[in-house]
């Protein structure tokens, strides 16, 4: 049953989908979805229900319990690579989400530039390739962008690595459509959060929601600021961009992902 107040719902209920700000393909049939923070709905919301998308996963931990990627993977076809330092939890990686690729590694020490080739390898779209799918009635999926990942999640621990994550990926010939970046500005420690955000902006990144937070009580009877949302305006409206941006805004007492995300 949906709460009264709309911060505190932090589970998707089927209910929501008619209170979507922007609603997309698929909604009314999800039952539940795994973020902590409405991230998957977030990243389904920029994107338009987008389906056979990719993602890139640093800091994937379990496989459905607060994970970003289990309800692109299972309801919306998308593939992608999930990293994790921690083996902890394979065993449950291999039971519950069979079809995906998880990869023990330090996200740290990973040359970002050659894995990519073999990660989200495909053929440069050609124009007709373009034309087949545009006059398709019923488009599946466009073809690859091989410079492109829909999603990009940057979530490992401290923020400062976080953030070394990112100085090593290569932003110059790849896009990325949605990024989540942990800042764990609640903290104290600013460092990432501040440097990640002139990074990406200068790329030509726009940073719709700063400072996400959640609500946790036995911790902080305040808002706990943890996340930072981006987006790709290349991809992504500018009207949904500045939509977005102003809800964003007026959140007094927070940057909550509800009141970004739906309206009542």
């Amino acid at each position: 049953m949906l709460k009264k107040n709309l911060v505190e719902q932090w589970q998707w209920e089927p209910g929501l989908a008619d209170l979507l700000r922007y609603p997309f393909t698929g909604a009314t049939k999800i039952m539940r979805n795994h973020s902590q923070a409405f991230q998957d709905i977030f990243v389904l919301s920029m994107l338009d229900g987008l389906t056979h998308g990719r993602y890139l996963e640093i800091g994937a931990h379990h496989p459905v319990s607060n994970n970003n990627t289990h309800l692109l993977h299972t309801r919306y076809e998308w593939s992608g690579v999930s990293i994790d330092i921690d083996s902890a939890h394979v065993s449950q990686w291999r039971k519950e989400r069979p079809g995906s690729t998880l990869l023990i590694a330090d996200a740290l020490k990973i040359n970002y530039k050659e894995a990519f080739a073999n990660w989200f390898n495909a053929s440069e779209p050609t124009p007709s390739a373009w034309a087949r799918w545009l006059r398709r009635d019923k488009p599946i999926a466009p073809p690859r962008d091989p410079h492109r990942v829909d999603y990009l999640q940057l979530d490992i621990e401290p923020s400062i690595h976080t953030l070394g994550v990112l100085k090593a990926l290569p932003l110059d010939s790849c896009r990325f459509s949605v990024i989540t970046f942990e800042t764990d500005a609640y903290a104290g420690d600013l460092r990432a959060r501040d440097e990640s955000r002139e990074r990406l902006t200068k790329r030509g990144y726009q940073l719709i929601a700063a400072d996400v937070s959640v609500l946790y009580t036995p911790v902080s009877e305040d808002p706990i600021p943890f996340e930072d949302w981006w987006v790709d305006p290349q991809v992504v409206s500018q009207e949904k961009i500045l939509a977005m941006q102003g809800v964003a805004g007026e959140g007094r007492g927070g940057c909550f992902p509800q009141r970004m995300l739906f309206s009542r």
